[in-house]
């Protein structure tokens, strides 16, 4: 005689059982990483937005070339030395050097602190610190440099 070929009733319900915990945690797995996803790429946004405010800073003269302050209220391009920065103290969007909002980077906030003068090497330096943050992330950036008078 011939042994009949097939799947028994709870054959198949418990591998529709086992199926379908996998499924669960298969989409639970890919759910939890495309969460964290864009976690990288708003670092890596604060990280540019950070080193290119602390590169325009660093670029100005140690101190005042003309003598005259131009204060806060003078836009971003007409800054001409490092203290000057210290104006961002409280945390804006970013913005390019003529105050235009840079597009898609609204949700970032970047403040900068300038610290008064300080002997580091022999050498008479002000630390300018630059903070990016991000109003959805967990984004706390901070990049700081050293300016020297020379």
């Amino acid at each position: 005689m011939c042994a009949e070929r097939g799947f028994t009733l709870i054959e198949l319900v418990a591998t529709l059982v086992l199926l379908a915990v996998a499924a669960i945690a298969i989409t639970g797995l890919v759910a939890q990483i495309s969460g964290r996803s864009a976690s990288p790429v708003l670092q890596t946004q604060a990280l540019y937005l950070a080193e290119g405010y602390l590169e325009e800073a660093l670029l100005r003269a140690y101190a005042d070339p003309d003598g005259v302050d131009e204060g806060c209220a003078a836009p971003r391009d007409a800054w001409d030395d490092i203290g000057d920065y210290a104006c961002l103290a409280a945390a804006a969007p970013p913005s390019d050097a003529t105050g235009a909002a840079l597009p898609g980077l609204a949700r970032y906030r970047v403040a900068m602190r300038v610290d008064p003068p300080a002997v580091v090497g022999g050498a008479t330096t002000r630390r300018v610190e630059v903070r990016v943050t991000h109003l959805d992330g967990d984004i706390d950036l901070r990049l700081a440099g050293l300016r020297a008078d020379y």
